[in-house]
């Protein structure tokens, strides 16, 4: 049986290293996604609740990771630990959307009738919607 010189361990480890950190830093310093520049799937707030409440699987598959442009009315607005405005859209009894915002939100109170867009990030007591901008 042949020897393997001592030194080839190692410098497999090292090369093994190398790749892992390279893979490393360049997802570390991708681009983000812009909203405004995706193509959205358009929905109501309340298709999008009950979508969620009634096969949260499927719904997944349909809108996570998505950008989506959803309509709705605002039932509360509140600024999370980030200091980011949170809009939530009435959708249904059980649920709604909560809309989290990257920029101040100006001149909007409970009521109004808004269309969002943003990336969809799952569904935990609502659906949370993130980095979103006001379309109209």
């Amino acid at each position: 049986m042949k020897k393997k010189a001592p030194g080839t361990i190692g410098l497999l480890c090292l090369l093994c290293i190398g790749i892992i950190a390279i893979i490393a830093y360049r997802e570390y310093y991708r681009p983000h996604r812009s909203v405004e520049a995706e193509t959205a799937i358009v929905v109501t707030a309340k298709q999008l609740s009950a979508d969620y409440e009634k096969d949260e699987a499927a719904s997944n598959k349909k809108y996570l990771g998505k950008a989506l442009q959803v309509s709705g009315t605002v039932s509360d607005m509140s600024v999370n630990q980030q200091k980011k405005t949170v809009i939530l859209l009435t959708a249904s009894d059980m649920s709604g959307v909560q809309c989290s915002f990257q920029e101040g939100v100006n001149a909007i109170k409970k009521g109004d009738t808004l269309v969002i867009k943003g990336f969809c990030t799952g569904f935990l007591t609502d659906v949370i919607i993130d980095r979103c901008i006001i379309v109209r």
